[in-house]
């Protein structure tokens, strides 16, 4: 090991960074961090679903940070490797996701379609060239020519266009609905010209939808997002969502909304006749790989392995958190001018969350975490129900039933609270 491990520390800090994005220097898939076993039968059944339905219309919800992103860019690159034709669309890159209209997020969808299509080095018809060709004039006031890298252009034009100005984009809405244009009619004919080729749309981003804005969107009288276009598509929801009253008559519209939740990593197996959980040497092994999958090219000892131990259990299984714990771990070792991550430094990381959460503490929640902690049930459809799951103060399993668990914070928390009020 070098004297100076600031280096090593440095790039340690990229790497467990919450919003790292491997994928970004991969040139195709999830990036070579990624660990497949992570949710592994959860996108078997995704992928049994696209193989079966070649218009099967599929949801994605999860608490912040459980790997949705990831799942779908591995299910992105699998299904290329078969020939499939993808379009990953990344909403919150290309459109302001806080103001999300119909109109821009099939404009993101048709955008990417055509890049995928140039990439696959495929063509489209000259009827849907023409018809995009012209409805492109019509938006931008501006010739646009009939080739893919110029419809390409002119589409990520737009979207930048309506992305920074919010009067831009009501005054595009309004001139859309004046004209009787339904926005998905282009992406429908898009999709039309590609049936070949099996075309998949993956929206990852309405996961961020505001929660009203949500609810209008997929339980409102509108239209249900991409259900009406042809084609298969996976769209990530807001983990509010489902535990609306109504969200179960998305059944009607959407193949899996019964099962449209990826649960964090198991570390636990909970016992429904004695109503314990024991430690899942499964779940542990998964999400010590992860971290593995990303030391090992910068020096596979630079973290000791009691600290990824308490690192995991402080994770509660969230992908997402445990970066974010080995990350504030990294600074501690470094303040403290040590030369390795060691478990006192993970302790002190979770102390940090463990004060996070008291700052964002609410009295109501107590009764509910306390429920949580001495029967792992979360139940309602309450704010406060969405607050926790959001927040990340309950954590959300899967073993045959749905089951939750408190973080190691946030259990430190209430331990702290009892033995002060007693």
């Amino acid at each position: 090991m070098s004297p100076d491990p600031r280096a090593k520390f440095r790039a340690l800090t990229k790497v467990f960074d919450p919003i790292y994005r491997p994928y970004l220097d991969a040139d195709d898939g999830p990036g070579s961090s990624y660990v497949p076993e992570a949710h592994e039968r959860y996108r078997s059944e995704l992928e049994a679903a696209l193989d079966l339905n070649d218009n099967a219309k599929l949801l994605l919800a999860g608490q912040p940070g459980c790997g949705k992103t990831t799942l779908l860019l591995s299910i992105a690159h699998r299904l290329r490797r078969e020939g499939r034709l993808v379009a990953f669309v990344d909403l919150e890159a290309q459109t302001a996701v806080q103001d999300l209209g119909s109109l821009e997020m099939y404009l993101a969808a048709k955008a990417e379609l055509v890049a995928e299509v140039k990439k696959a080095g495929l063509g489209l018809s000259e009827k849907t060239t023409e018809t995009l060709r012209s409805a492109l004039e019509r938006l931008l006031s501006s010739p646009v020519a009939p080739d893919l890298d110029a419809l390409g252009a002119a589409l990520r034009r737009l979207l930048s266009t309506v992305r920074e100005s919010k009067l831009l984009r009501d005054e595009l809405r309004r001139q859309i609905k004046e004209s009787g244009f339904e926005p998905i009619d282009l992406l429908a004919g898009l999709l039309d010209d590609l049936e070949e080729h099996r075309p998949v749309v993956l929206l990852d981003g309405l996961d961020k939808l505001p929660p009203v804005q949500a609810r209008d969107a997929f339980l409102g009288d509108e239209k249900k997002p991409m259900v009406e276009a042809p084609g298969a598509a996976i769209l990530t929801i807001p983990i509010s969502l489902i535990y609306e009253p109504t969200f179960n008559v998305l059944s009607e519209r959407y193949n899996n909304a019964g099962s449209a939740v990826l649960p964090a990593v198991r570390l636990y197996d909970l016992d429904t006749h004695t109503n314990t959980r024991r430690r899942s040497e499964e779940g542990v092994s998964i999400m010590r790989r992860i971290v593995e999958a990303r030391v090992e090219p910068i020096d596979p000892r630079i973290v000791m392995p009691e600290a990824v131990e308490r690192a995991i259990v402080g994770s509660g299984g969230n992908i997402r958190e445990l970066a974010r714990l080995l990350q504030s771990s990294v600074v501690k070792a470094h303040v403290r001018r040590g030369t390795f991550i060691e478990e006192q430094d993970v302790a002190a990381a979770i102390a940090d969350q463990r004060e996070s959460f008291r700052r964002a503490y609410d009295p109501r929640f107590l009764s509910v975490l306390e429920k949580v902690r001495r029967e792992f049930r979360l139940e309602g459809q309450g704010d406060v129900t969405k607050q926790l799951l959001y927040g990340l103060w309950v954590i959300e399993y899967r073993n045959g039933i749905a089951w939750y668990c408190l973080p190691d914070p946030v259990e430190q928390l209430l331990r702290q609270m009892e033995n002060w009020a007693g």
